[in-house]
């Protein structure tokens, strides 16, 4: 899907704008579209479009950013579902980046049951991820885990293999806060 080039943003605070700038450094012409549930979304949507020098929408509800997007970033405080089985196009990836606690819900059950299922460590999202709630509800088993990313890294494990939904549940990982604080020490040492 080389040619996907539409990343949505649900929830506009500081993980969407690090994850914005990330995007950036992949897909440098990349079409930007972004929701909040707290209306923050046009001050993300004109700060990242002058930041990055690529085009940003803010989009007039979550199912309209989720329909025109192929690529999907959720970082909200997670309680409450922000996205729905019939928003999305069938070849979306969502990466699910958001507060990593025991009431996460970003995604909906019957979404992850659907999806490709990557985790970041399936111990870790199977307590405060978003496989958490899968598991709860039946809609999901163990077993189910497709990957973990780190076998679709090292090549234990292929990624995309068609047009199918992927959903990647990352909780973050202790190699994941040693790099971010190399960085930090780095800018500020």
């Amino acid at each position: 899907l080389g040619s996907t080039n539409t990343i949505g943003f649900v929830g506009c605070g500081a993980i969407a704008r690090v994850m914005a700038r990330a995007a950036k450094a992949i897909r440098p012409d990349f079409k930007g579209l972004c929701w909040a549930p707290d209306g923050s979304h046009e001050t993300f949507a004109a700060d990242m479009s002058k930041e990055l020098g690529c085009e940003f929408t803010a989009m007039p509800t979550c199912a309209d950013m989720c329909s025109s997007s192929d690529v999907i970033y959720t970082q909200t405080p997670g309680g409450t579902t922000c996205v729905e089985s019939g928003w999305l196009k069938p070849h979306a990836t969502i990466i699910c980046s958001g507060s990593d606690q025991p009431t996460k819900q970003e995604i909906p059950t019957d979404v992850l049951s659907a999806s490709k299922y990557v985790s970041d460590l399936t111990k870790q999202t199977s307590k405060v991820g978003e496989l958490r709630s899968a598991l709860a509800d039946g809609t999901m088993k163990m077993e189910d885990v497709y990957a973990e990313l780190g076998e679709i890294c090292n090549g234990s494990k292929p990624g995309r293999e068609g047009k199918e939904l992927i959903v990647c549940d990352l909780t973050g990982t202790g190699a994941q806060d040693a790099a971010i604080g190399q960085v930090a020490w780095d800018k500020l040492g």
